[in-house]
């Protein structure tokens, strides 16, 4: 039974994810418009590899001076943030799936193959590889020398990030039909966070895995599974003692992290990320359209739709503004205070849709299908 639902999830994957660009007709030229801020790019660095089926896993990690990734072809980078020059890498013949958490000069990736592998680039090796249950599709979580990571099937795991064994891990069920994806799960205050593809977010004791609180971010309604998709596959947010997550075809939702309870709850469908800053939350919804809430009470701020239809990625703060990318690879910087596109750039002129985009504050790196890294700034 549970085959049939990984199946079933892989056969609607082109049809229902968010931002898979394989299946979209090409998207029209946006509007020319004269940038009021001078959005230019930094530098590019050909990789050997690129995001490969979905972009929102294949993470870049900002740190300190430099940045850390992998590619689909099993190459991990460490490059420096000013000039992308290539510091260190280490080539495998992994099939990865997702991209990396970091602990020093040590990576740790998961595969299709279901392996959770650790990488140091200082010493050019694998340092171990542990077999889980099932494909990993979302990135794994640091902290505490502890690693937490979900895989397709279900399963929370914690490990240890020395030597990888399993210290626990939990099940949740899966409802009939889900998309395709895992939410990556965070540690914070000694918990292990994560959401589920049935709509719920829970909170586990780091110590031991017994369950601390949990709700439900949406309830599966609908007649058909397609409406009743509630999967909280968007990277959970915690900020200032809040759980920020979102979950597909319902809301965008915020809970007490000490006990689990609402605070507040807007109807925002969304499949992305949300991007916080200071007491700003940004939101993409599954039509496009760019929101900006009050973190601390969920109240609106302002809504563009001008971007409706274009297939946006999850948002990211650069500087005072807001970044988005679209299917069609270009940039757009949207003001944070009032939401109106004041820039916008072609972040590769050969750039295939879909590519994956994070920020450290003061630049914008984005990782692309076609094996390059671009930097960009203002």
């Amino acid at each position: 039974m549970m085959f049939k639902k990984l199946i079933l999830s892989v056969a609607m994957f082109s049809l229902f994810l968010q931002g898979c660009a394989l299946t979209y007709p090409p998207l029209p030229e946006p509007e020319v418009m004269i940038n009021k801020v001078d959005l230019r790019t930094d530098w590019r660095k050909g990789v050997n590899g690129g995001f490969g089926e979905s972009s929102e896993r294949f993470t870049l990690v900002p740190h300190g001076d430099f940045l850390y990734f992998t590619t689909n072809k099993g190459v991990v980078y460490k490059l420096r943030k000013s000039s992308g020059s290539r510091i260190a890498s280490f080539e495998s013949d992994l099939d990865v799936s997702a991209g990396v958490a970091l602990n020093g000069d040590t990576v740790y990736l998961g595969t299709y193959n279901a392996e959770l592998v650790s990488i140091s680039l200082s010493e050019q090796k694998v340092l171990w590889k542990k077999v889980l249950t099932s494909e990993i599709l979302s990135e794994p979580t640091y902290a505490s020398n502890k690693l937490a990571v979900q895989t397709a099937d279900g399963w929370l795991s914690l490990l240890s990030a020395n030597t990888g064994d399993t210290l626990w891990r939990i099940k949740e069920d899966l409802p009939a039909l889900t998309v395709r994806g895992t939410s990556s799960p965070l540690i914070q205050d000694g918990k292990v966070i994560a959401g589920f593809s049935n709509g719920k977010i829970k909170a586990f004791s780091l110590l031991n895995g017994s369950e601390q609180w949990s709700y439900e971010v949406r309830k599966p309604t609908g007649r058909y599974e397609i409406e009743r998709l509630s999967d909280v596959d968007g990277r959970l947010v915690v900020e200032n003692g809040i759980v920020y997550a979102t979950a597909y075809n319902g809301t965008v939702t915020a809970v007490n992290l000490a006990n689990g309870r609402l605070l507040w709850q807007r109807s925002i469908p969304s499949a992305l990320s949300v991007s916080i800053k200071a007491d700003v939350l940004i939101s993409v919804d599954l039509e496009s359209n760019v929101v900006a809430l009050n973190a601390l009470n969920g109240a609106e701020l302002w809504t563009n739709d001008s971007l409706k239809g274009r297939d946006l990625g999850s948002p990211a703060f650069l500087g005072e503004y807001v970044a988005v990318i679209d299917r069609a690879g270009y940039v757009h910087l949207l003001n944070s205070k009032n939401g109106n596109v004041e820039a916008r750039k072609v972040a590769d002129l050969n750039l295939p849709p879909g590519s994956r985009m994070v920020s450290d504050g003061q630049q914008l790196f984005i990782l692309t299908r076609n094996e390059q890294v671009t930097a960009l700034t203002y």
